[in-house]
């Protein structure tokens, strides 16, 4: 058995994955999707959370039955991402209340919150463009929590726009985006 098989068989660690071949990938795909997807499910940190998702979505989607997508992994990845990020928007919203230009603690927070939202849509838009790319018909039914998911986020990223009242905080939006 070689090494790359080896690692497949034991646990799976998230650093020895990303250094997986496509071919790997694909043949251990029915074994290690399970594990990724529990532990995506079981995963309690953003960090982590967008870690095992970016893992799935470039090293396995791409190998993925079209027709089993919505079962074997939107129906089971998207609802929580979903969740994770209403839960961010909701910290972002919270932290950015306390925002000074003296409060370099909830800056780092509110940037730190900001590029792990960054992440989670890289994911979903690897997931739509992936639909996109398939040159085979797809039907609805087969992916129908990626449609909703996507538009979820875009309905609540506006909205949260819409209503906030962070007037007071344009005039400070640059201290955000400064490197430290």
């Amino acid at each position: 058995m070689s090494q790359e098989r080896a690692v497949a068989a034991s646990a799976v660690r998230l650093e020895e994955l990303s250094g997986w071949s496509q071919e790997l990938c694909r043949q251990e795909l029915p074994s290690v999707l399970p594990r990724l997807l529990s532990m995506y499910q079981h995963s309690d940190n953003w960090i982590e959370h967008i870690q095992i998702l970016k893992i799935i979505v470039e090293m396995f989607l791409p190998h993925m039955n079209h027709l089993t997508l919505e079962q074997t992994f939107f129906s089971q990845v998207l609802p929580k991402t979903v969740k994770s990020f209403d839960d961010m928007m909701y910290e972002l919203t919270s932290q950015a209340r306390g925002l000074s230009s003296h409060n370099l603690e909830i800056q780092t927070t509110l940037r730190n919150i900001l590029q792990t939202m960054v992440q989670l849509l890289a994911a979903l838009t690897g997931c739509v463009q992936h639909i996109c790319a398939t040159q085979e018909s797809i039907i609805l039914e087969n992916i129908h929590s990626l449609p909703s998911s996507v538009l979820h986020v875009i309905k609540s990223t506006f909205v949260h726009c819409k209503f906030q009242t962070f007037s007071r905080l344009f005039s400070r939006r640059p201290i955000l985006f400064k490197s430290s």
